[in-house]
């Protein structure tokens, strides 16, 4: 894809460049192109829920002062020095019915998504339609009034000729004079209307304000379009965006109503988990020790000729690490909400008043969108119809421009007559250029409410 963020060189457009450049560098379309690919990966993340999911944990505990135990009326010592474990967890759902709708849910999402794109699209591209169209009509504008201004220079110098020789007075040369720079202003603000229409076009087109553009054609080029237009087609509404939308948006609010009522339903999902645990125990004395020769002597003290025995030293246990499994467990396990039923009710009431809201809403949007459309075509007929009469007064006003003028020289006409029929010549060149602007631009609202992509 071409970038023309940094061409410097002129830019020249047709309508059709023009709009291949919005869809590729406006901005609006990127982030509509970004907004599929989050939905996308949302899409995938919810994918991820019904998979197996495997998870492991570790834990170590060292213990800082010794645990104990109570045994026999005696409080005696444990010589842990910590333990620590490991064990993987292993989970498949097998009936959660609120994931599989959400797998649908993200189905919307993305249907969405791509509709919301599309609307950009259309939207931009009536947008630069119109906007170029804006710059054709204030440049064929601006030639008019150029020739207009030219046809007053020709009566002025005219009627300073007149003069000259004697035929015409002064109040000729001076309403002639009057008539010429009456013009100037026009086209000092034609001028100025001509940079602004550039400006918004290249705003549309994503450039840079600094980069010069130049547009080919001119409206008139256009008439032909308009002359052959017999029959405006399919007038249907099924294409349009909006509708579209609101249609995935109630089918959105049908399926979070179906999300809803899977909450009172039970869920099944079967799990896995084994663990293995380490021990290490410090070097201590037995908690059970037995003195035999204490025993011993206690026993035989009486017996004549006993000699006592010498006393038994304590046994220590060396510190000892244990490394033990705790088992591989399997299961299911099932859950069924018991509470909470009344407050999912309320909000699947909530959920069906949305729906009934975007209900009447559609059918709201439905009517305002065919008066749209029959005010498109209100204006497109209109000015079908001035474009036909002012090519016809263009072609009128230039015949009675050449009498006038003849008449002047003759003698016979004045300079009134002159400059009248000069300003005629004038209005009826901007007024089939401003039909044809108009035609154009109701065309392509039609093409946006109809949601029509040429």
């Amino acid at each position: 894809m071409r970038s023309y963020a940094q061409n410097q060189e002129p830019i020249t457009l047709t309508l059709e460049k023009a709009l291949e450049i919005a869809m590729s560098e406006n901005p609006t379309i990127k982030v509509a192109e970004q907004e599929i690919q989050k939905v996308d990966y949302s899409k995938k993340s919810a994918w991820y829920n019904i998979l197996p999911s495997l998870g492991a944990s570790a834990q170590y505990a060292k213990y800082l002062a010794p645990a104990t135990m109570s045994l026999a009326g005696m409080v005696v010592p444990l010589p842990t020095d910590f333990n620590a474990n490991a064990g993987l967890q292993l989970s498949l759902p097998l009936f959660v019915p609120a994931l599989w709708h959400s797998l649908q849910m993200t189905t919307l999402d993305m249907q969405l998504a791509v509709e919301k794109a599309h609307a950009s699209k259309i939207t931009l591209r009536n947008d630069v339609t119109k906007a170029y169209y804006g710059v054709l009509l204030a440049q064929d504008s601006y030639k008019t009034l150029q020739d207009g201004l030219a046809l007053a220079e020709e009566v002025y110098g005219q009627a300073k000729k007149q003069f000259d020789v004697g035929l015409s007075s002064e109040f000729d040369v001076i309403s002639a004079e009057v008539q010429m720079k009456n013009l100037h202003p026009g086209i000092l603000a034609v001028e100025n209307g001509i940079e602004q229409a550039k400006m918004y076009l290249k705003i549309l087109l994503g450039l840079e304000v600094t980069q010069a553009i130049e547009t080919t054609g001119n409206l008139i080029d256009y008439e032909i379009d308009v002359e052959n237009t017999n029959a405006f087609g399919n007038l249907s509404l099924e294409a349009n965006t909006d509708l579209r939308q609101l249609d995935i948006q109630q089918q959105q609010l049908k399926k979070a109503l179906s999300i809803q009522r899977t909450q009172r339903m039970p869920t099944l999902v079967a799990f896995g988990t084994y663990t293995y645990a380490v021990t290490r125990t410090k070097e201590s004395e037995p908690i059970f020790s037995m003195d035999i020769s204490g025993l011993l002597n206690n026993a035989l003290s009486n017996v004549p000729g006993f000699t006592p025995l010498p006393p038994t030293p304590p046994q220590i246990q060396p510190a000892k690490t244990s490394w033990y499994s705790q088992g591989l467990l399997v299961g299911l396990e099932m859950r069924i909400p018991l509470t909470g039923i009344y407050t999912n009710i309320a909000k699947e009431k909530q959920t069906k008043i949305l729906i009934n809201q975007l209900a009447i809403q559609r059918d709201y949007l439905e009517e305002s969108l065919a008066l749209q459309v029959r005010t498109a075509l209100n204006n497109m007929e209109k000015a079908l119809k001035q474009a036909e009469a002012a090519k016809n007064n263009e072609d009128l006003a230039k015949k009675g421009y050449n009498i006038s003028l003849k008449r002047y020289e003759s003698g016979m006409g004045t300079i009134l007559e002159l400059n009248s029929a000069s300003l005629a010549l004038t209005q009826t060149q901007l007024s089939r250029r401003q039909a044809i602007a108009t035609y154009l631009n109701s065309k392509a609202d039609l093409d946006k409410v109809l949601g029509i992509e040429p």
